[in-house]
């Protein structure tokens, strides 16, 4: 057995330097942007639950790390829509924002990967001013579907950093929150 470990990590190490690095596009990086991030951070602003379902494929499987849970389908779709629809009940605002981290993509361009960090904010206590209320680390698995990217596979975690550690990030997309 121990001869074995030396042998497994030599073949390993010789299989990723052996992988060829695949490019993401601009275009695909700013299709992604348009067909999934800019609409779902949209959709919180907006508190419209439609508009964040219709950036998940129908066949979507969530995972939240920190809770050792796993939904899928619709049933998680209007689970997650009603979380909108609660805050729109309670006269909340709510807003998110997405620090991307890194991007693969398969040869075919119809499959990506994404990992980043979200921030999210909500209305404090003075009703009036938007408040950070914490950041998550994030996976996802995107796919191009007939009408553009979605998220077929979203996983997250709380995330212990700072706004100055979410903002120095190369790619954030950010919307102006509620006012």
């Amino acid at each position: 057995m121990k001869q074995l470990i030396p042998t497994l990590l030599l073949l390993c190490v010789t299989f990723s330097f052996g992988q060829k690095k695949i490019a993401v596009s601009d275009e695909v990086i700013a299709a992604i942007k348009k067909d999934v991030w800019v609409p779902f951070m949209e959709s919180y602003i907006e508190l419209n639950p439609n508009k964040l379902k219709s950036v998940h494929s129908q066949e979507i499987v969530r995972v939240t790390i920190d809770e050792n849970e796993i939904k899928s389908g619709e049933s998680y779709l209007e689970y997650f829509g009603q979380f909108l629809e609660i805050v729109k009940d309670r006269g909340g605002k709510v807003a998110i924002a997405f620090a991307i981290e890194s991007t693969a993509i398969d040869e075919s361009e119809e499959m990506a990967y994404q990992t980043g960090y979200y921030r999210f904010s909500s209305l404090g206590k003075d009703g009036e001013e938007m408040v950070v209320r914490g950041y998550g680390y994030f996976n996802v698995g995107l796919k191009l579907e007939n009408d553009g990217w979605r998220i077929w596979l979203d996983s997250d975690k709380k995330a212990d950093i700072s706004d100055s550690d979410f903002s120095k990030h190369k790619v954030l997309y950010e919307l102006d929150g509620p006012s």
